[in-house]
């Protein structure tokens, strides 16, 4: 046999016999599983204005927030390149909200109320996989059930259709006097006592109503859509279930921001946010259904 023939079979044996020896292929990683996104792709939010009682004082500017947030959002891109909708209700009934999530196919709801009408809201809200946000009024986080805001470092935020009938039950005012005019800065306050909003902020609150002269809850209202589609950012999905899950991302993170464009940059360089909008910092209880803010 010539030499060159002998080399190559010298080398097949060695081949061989090393690949024998190696023993079993070590298996392949098995992947991590990936919740599947069960939204439509448009976060559809539900506003549940308080038409009677004291809080109707404060819808209109609720109302105000809400579109405003929308848009900006919107006008930014939307969530992943899709709308945010935005749907009145008057009133705060659990029927309205049942209501809601078989008629505009609701993911999330934003209503202020006292501490029984944010409870009796909760069941339906779980049974229709709605995300339910109360905004915490003194009224609702009587005895708070989670720590709102342990970290003292984080800077307070530098910026910033109806249908039914009224027929909820009058509630309460919140003990903190109502906002009938603009503060330059924002005050320091109590966890639950309404946000007074800066002059710049209410100057935007008034591009969606310009004949607001109460402004109690505007800039809550907003903070809460904008915390919305920043969850829906991150969950890459606008179901409710979802969207509870990514509203704990997006203001526990390590990186303050406080608006959806400056948030949307900080996402895409992979680092967990901290959102801190026009209302303060925030702390959201899935358990109750209610947001507590703070300076």
């Amino acid at each position: 046999m010539p030499r060159r023939l002998l080399i190559i079979s010298g080398l097949l044996v060695a081949v061989i016999a090393m690949a024998g020896c190696s023993g079993p292929a070590a298996p392949l990683p098995t992947p991590t599983a990936v919740p599947t996104p069960i939204g439509d792709k448009t976060l559809n939010i539900v506003d549940l204005l308080e038409t009677s009682g004291a809080l109707a004082a404060f819808a209109p500017a609720q109302e105000a927030g809400t579109e405003l947030a929308a848009r900006e959002v919107n006008d930014a891109g939307g969530v992943r390149g899709n709308a945010v909708m935005i749907w009145h209700r008057t009133d705060a009934l659990a029927a309205t909200l049942t209501e809601a999530a078989a008629t505009v196919k609701a993911d999330a709801a934003i209503v202020a109320a006292n501490s029984a009408d944010a409870t009796s809201l909760l069941e339906p809200a779980t049974k229709a996989k709605i995300a339910l946000l109360a905004i915490g009024t003194d009224k609702n986080i009587a005895t708070p059930t989670v720590t709102p805001f342990p970290d003292a470092s984080a800077p307070a935020g530098s910026t910033a259709k109806s249908s039914g009938k009224a027929t909820s039950t009058p509630t309460a005012a919140p003990s903190a006097k109502p906002s009938t005019s603009a503060s330059s800065t924002s005050s320091v306050r109590k966890a639950g006592a309404p946000a007074v909003p800066t002059a710049e902020f209410v100057s935007r609150l008034k591009t969606s109503n310009p004949f607001l002269a109460e402004f109690t809850y505007g800039a809550e209202s907003y903070q809460l859509v904008i915390a919305l589609a920043l969850a829906a950012t991150v969950a890459n999905d606008d179901a409710g279930p979802s969207l509870i899950r990514g509203l704990e991302q997006v203001t526990a993170g390590d990186v303050v921001c406080t608006d959806y464009a400056s948030c949307l940059t900080v996402l895409k360089d992979n680092r967990a946010i901290k959102y801190v909008g026009p209302a303060g910092r925030m702390a959201y209880d899935a358990r109750v259904g209610v947001v507590t803010f703070g300076p």
